[in-house]
């Protein structure tokens, strides 16, 4: 429902912007703005695995560290690919995502605001994507899968290969 609309309007503020800040700046600059702004999106992308993670620095509280960090990847990622899209609009909306204070403020209010789904994860066995493909609420339930996700039944047969090369 939002990204329609941006994908629609994103272009023509983008338009307005080159105008609008080109005309106060200058052809030229507002050139080397958009050809800086690829090569830091493109070194960007480049350091993302190049990261330190914080799960190894806090043992403590690995799970939502690594959550973190994935969101830091996500907020990063986001960031760069805004920065690589031509124009001054994108670079608006790239900038908050690439300040950590402002992404840890970010994680920590989504944190919040989905604190429900954390805690059901935590005090069940099942891991995340089973909780939550398996409610019907999607994250606003219990964190107890459907009373008839257990009544299926999957067959098969299995061998283990490596047996049978033992064996000859």
């Amino acid at each position: 429902m939002f990204l329609l609309p941006l994908i629609i309007f994103l272009p023509i503020l983008e338009i307005i912007g080159f105008i609008v800040i080109g005309g106060r700046i200058g052809v030229g600059w507002s050139f080397l703005w958009l050809i800086a702004d690829v090569v830091v999106g493109f070194m960007l992308l480049r350091s993302i695995n190049e990261r330190p993670r914080r799960a190894a620095r806090n043992p403590n509280n690995a799970e939502e560290a690594a959550l973190e960090d994935m969101f830091d990847g996500f907020c990063i990622f986001a960031g760069a690919m805004l920065l690589i899209f031509p124009g001054f609009v994108s670079d608006f909306f790239a900038a908050p995502l690439l300040i950590p204070p402002v992404r840890h403020l970010l994680f920590l209010y989504l944190k919040r605001r989905h604190i429900g789904v954390m805690d059901n994860i935590n005090t069940t066995s099942q891991s995340f994507t089973y909780w939550y493909s398996s409610d019907g609420t999607s994250g606003t339930g219990s964190g107890t899968p459907h009373k008839d996700a257990g009544s299926q039944t999957i067959e098969g047969e299995y061998r283990n290969v490596g047996d049978e090369k033992k064996l000859q």
